[in-house]
């Protein structure tokens, strides 16, 4: 594993300066060179077309934050974390090589209990832009960036903190109305890393950030509508890379553009499940009287508290937590059977191919 120090690259004789308002941080401010050369690539400019949130832009509307502005974020966090440019470099590029919708390609995919197909797209991406030659320009070697091991604070799996799951629930919990911008503060505040780590120094504060992570999950992250409405547009996709209204390739498109062929099509196999995405739109895990089977990702947190020189897990330290935390995982992985609102004429087939179960 390379180890990096933080250092600025080829600075310019004149400063340049980037400013971006953030629901969360209020404004991101990027001076270094090297991170404007990547924010203004190609790749980087497509993710202000993909909105971080695949169909509930449909659902929920004041939703409206890009894989561009969480890419934003993420650097910002690693900066505050003392990170080095090269793991701010990666955390702009993280989501560079996600599909139109995001996750919902996942969906296609039968990834939607991992949801990491665009991981598997990130070297071809990486390699056919021109970000290998900025990063070579400013003497930093571009194969770092095809291991995410390099990179520890970047991302780590699920229930450890990292600054990808930190921005996105930052963000979203803002947005959602679960948090504040001075909760957000707060937390921040207490964040501290220890050896490629990202722990809270506070037992209190961390159950408030872990509960408020479980309260966007139930509403949003792992919701039966984001599962429902995912498997839905999914299927809208399967059923126009059928008729050949889209191509694989067109996955790369943003998501207005991947849209507008679907919608422009006129196919009625595509449209109608199109239609039902709208705000109206809703559902409920209800095992008795069901339109579908779908699964998601049970997100959650199980933030690392040190105190003094001991570290524990917060479901170490607080047992009404690790209940709620471990029913949360239980009753998601159960998957759900839902029924959507308003109701439904036709729901096609399943991308694996199998009918969807009617409902009653």
């Amino acid at each position: 594993m390379e180890r990096f120090v933080s250092r600025l690259i080829n600075p310019p004789a004149k400063k340049v300066l980037m400013k971006f308002p953030d629901p969360a941080y209020g404004e991101i401010e990027v001076t270094e060179p090297v991170l404007l050369e990547v924010i203004m690539s190609s790749p980087l400019q497509r993710l202000k077309g993909l909105n971080q949130y695949g169909s509930w832009q449909f659902i929920l509307p004041k939703m409206k934050s890009s894989r561009f502005e969480h890419s934003l974020g993420v650097c910002f966090l690693l900066r505050m974390l003392t990170a080095s440019i090269e793991e701010q470099m990666a955390g702009l590029m993280h989501d560079m090589s996600h599909t139109a919708f995001s996750h919902v390609v996942d969906y296609l995919y039968r990834q939607e209990d991992t949801q990491e197909h665009h991981e598997s797209l990130f070297q071809q991406i990486f390699m056919g832009s021109q970000i290998p030659k900025i990063a070579q320009t400013n003497g930093i070697k571009p194969e770092i960036f095809l291991e995410k091991e390099n990179f520890l604070l970047l991302d780590k799996p699920i229930p450890d903190l990292c600054a990808d799951r930190l921005d996105y629930f930052f963000r979203d919990s803002v947005l959602l109305g679960v948090c504040k911008k001075d909760d957000i503060k707060l937390f921040m505040e207490h964040l501290v890393v220890r050896e490629g780590e990202i722990l809270v120094d506070n037992a209190a504060i961390a159950k408030n950030m872990a509960i408020a992570f479980l309260e966007c999950s139930k509403k949003f992250y792992a919701s039966p509508t984001q599962a429902a409405s995912f498997q839905i547009l999914a299927d809208a996709i399967k059923s126009g890379l059928a008729a050949g209204v889209i191509s694989e390739k067109d996955f790369m498109l943003t998501d207005l553009q991947l849209y507008g062929k679907l919608r422009s099509s006129k196919n009625l196999d595509i449209t109608s499940k199109l239609d039902i995405l709208n705000p109206d739109f809703f559902a409920m895990n209800s095992p008795e009287d069901f339109d579908f089977y779908v699964k998601t990702k049970p997100r959650h947190i199980d933030p690392k508290v040190i105190q003094g020189e001991k570290m524990s897990r917060l479901s170490e330290l607080d047992s009404d937590y690790r209940k709620q935390m471990l029913d949360f995982i239980e009753k998601v992985s159960a998957g759900y059977y839902v029924k959507v609102f308003p109701r439904l004429k036709t729901l096609g087939s399943r991308p694996d191919g199998a009918e969807f179960p009617k409902s009653g």
